[in-house]
């Protein structure tokens, strides 16, 4: 069974169209990554997928249940945290989280409060007018993993936190994707996707352009560095695309076969290079700014 699936989600605000016949389905039990620049499309999928906005085309649908007729339904069992945290001033972290467990009519949940308390280090008594932003994503977080939902949304979760949380936070996250948490992680920090997801989707311009799975084995062709004084950027076939150029210095993606790489590599004319499986961020650099070249 699909945990998300969307078929040809478009949506247009105010005439103009910023979602394009959008296609994604992710797999009951995945951690899936959706990556894109501000402005894709990222948040606007989300909110369609919780009923929070309405398509303007397509069908949205969270483990076969229709995202907008049966949005309470889903609900008990999704959770999300937004990219902006808001809560009422006047409540402690504490309060807060006893209210998720009334709301989701949790059996004696003082025990997984205290863990969560403890694993995100919450001052459980201030309120929320005292904290900054990243303690207020920790409450968020807290409180989304709380009902140890089916379904767990999450938008740029990292922001705000120091590393050492993150840390915590994805243990948890892979502990809880063990259980069979599906987990959807919408982040800027391509780290995070390919340190924990198992495919992630790049998304530009409110369309799907990739769908990736996150292994050694999958990868988008070769990186290929390079050092020669005298190439220039015309020398290169297209199977190359360059991520970098400085001085004498070349990053470049490699997507054509090993025999022609290896043709390529002999020339005298190169005095040096390496070639190693690409991280996502260089896949990102080819696929959405086409290199950095100077």
């Amino acid at each position: 069974m699909f945990a998300i699936d969307i078929q040809h989600f478009s949506k247009k605000y105010r005439g103009k169209e910023v979602i394009h016949d959008l296609n994604l389905q992710v797999n009951e039990g995945e951690i899936y990554g959706f990556i894109g620049p501000n402005g894709a499309g990222k948040s606007t999928t989300i909110k369609a997928l919780l009923d929070f906005i309405k398509p303007t085309t397509g069908d949205l649908a969270i483990f076969s249940l229709d995202s907008q007729k049966q949005a309470k339904t889903i609900r008990q069992f999704t959770s999300y945290v937004s990219s902006e945290v808001r809560f009422y001033p006047n409540f402690t972290t504490l309060e807060l989280l006893k209210i998720t467990a009334q709301l989701h009519q949790l059996d004696q949940p003082k025990k997984a409060i205290n863990d969560l308390i403890d694993l995100f280090d919450i001052a459980p008594h201030k309120k929320v007018s005292e904290l900054s932003l990243g303690n207020r994503k920790k409450i968020a977080l807290a409180a989304s993993l709380l009902p140890n939902p089916r379904l767990l949304i999450l938008d740029e979760p990292t922001n705000g936190l120091d590393p050492a949380i993150q840390h915590r936070l994805f243990n948890e996250l892979k502990k809880r994707n063990a259980q069979g948490m599906t987990i959807f992680l919408s982040s800027h920090n391509l780290t995070e996707i390919q340190d924990y997801a198992d495919r992630a989707a790049f998304i530009r311009e409110g369309e799907i352009i990739t769908v990736q799975t996150i292994s050694k084995e999958t990868s988008l062709g070769k990186l290929v560095k390079i050092d020669s004084k005298t190439l220039q950027t015309q020398d290169f076939p297209a199977s190359f695309k360059v991520l970098d150029h400085n001085n004498q210095q070349w990053r470049l993606l490699y997507t054509g076969e090993n025999k022609e790489l290896l043709q390529f590599l002999s020339q005298p004319i190169i005095q040096d290079f390496t070639v190693q499986t690409p991280t996502l961020e260089d896949q990102f650099l080819s696929l959405y700014e086409g290199g950095n070249l100077k």
